[in-house]
């Protein structure tokens, strides 16, 4: 016989099983050890990697399903960029930006996340994010609905992020966001020994030049 916990706590698997005997229980028992801690160690990893690039790549990586080469998929494209930031930035410590972005991209984040979204990428102070791949929501109309939805509720974060903002350490954060959707080139671009989940496309550039339209029309999405 083997005394068995098994613990799962935040996805993941905390096994404690001690064989008693050396008979087919016993092994059965330590087979059954090694596998929980392979799937373990699995969902280490998997969320691990979440934390740096979408979950449905983790998995994907986690499979081996990762080469090099893309589709060509319909999706929205959305890009945000934070107003003055060059401005705001030389008045801060350097772990001052850092602190002040880590909570604004927290809030942005959240809100691409919980429309269905995907960060493809963070650069600076901008965002860069994806409706409808590697995923969709079911069609072209609902990702960018989505999408929509998802500025809709930066705006709103950025509101309750401004509260209590204000001078020259905490000043108010404004912002500008582009979206358009159209035919791009999605899948892992780079080398085999670097690569990264992307898309590219005119319809990309597209998305980054509205986001800067928000400047001279005094628009914010």
């Amino acid at each position: 016989m083997a005394k068995a916990s098994d613990q799962i706590e935040q996805g993941q698997y905390n096994i404690n099983l001690k064989p008693k005997s050396n008979d087919e229980i016993g092994l059965l028992t330590e087979r059954f050890v090694s596998m929980g801690k392979g799937l373990a160690e699995r969902e280490r990893l998997k969320d691990t990697f979440g934390r740096f690039i979408n979950n449905e790549i983790a998995e994907k990586a986690a499979k081996g399903e990762l080469t090099l080469g893309g589709e060509t998929k319909n999706v929205t494209i959305f890009f945000s960029d934070i107003r003055s930031f060059t401005a705001i930035s030389e008045k801060l410590e350097p772990f001052e930006v850092v602190e002040f972005l880590n909570d604004y991209m927290t809030r942005m984040v959240q809100c691409v996340n919980i429309t269905h979204g995907v960060v493809d990428k963070f650069i600076g102070d901008a965002v860069m994010a994806i409706w409808g791949a590697p995923v969709s929501s079911g069609s072209m109309e609902q990702d960018a609905l989505n999408c929509v939805r998802g500025a809709l509720m930066m705006r709103d974060a950025l509101r309750e992020f401004n509260i209590g903002r204000g001078g020259d350490k905490k000043p108010i954060i404004k912002i500008g966001c582009g979206i358009n959707t159209g035919p791009v080139i999605a899948g892992q671009i780079g080398s085999s020994q670097r690569m990264e989940y992307t898309v590219i496309g005119d319809a990309v550039n597209f998305a980054s030049r509205t986001e800067a339209s928000n400047k001279p029309c005094g628009t914010d999405i």
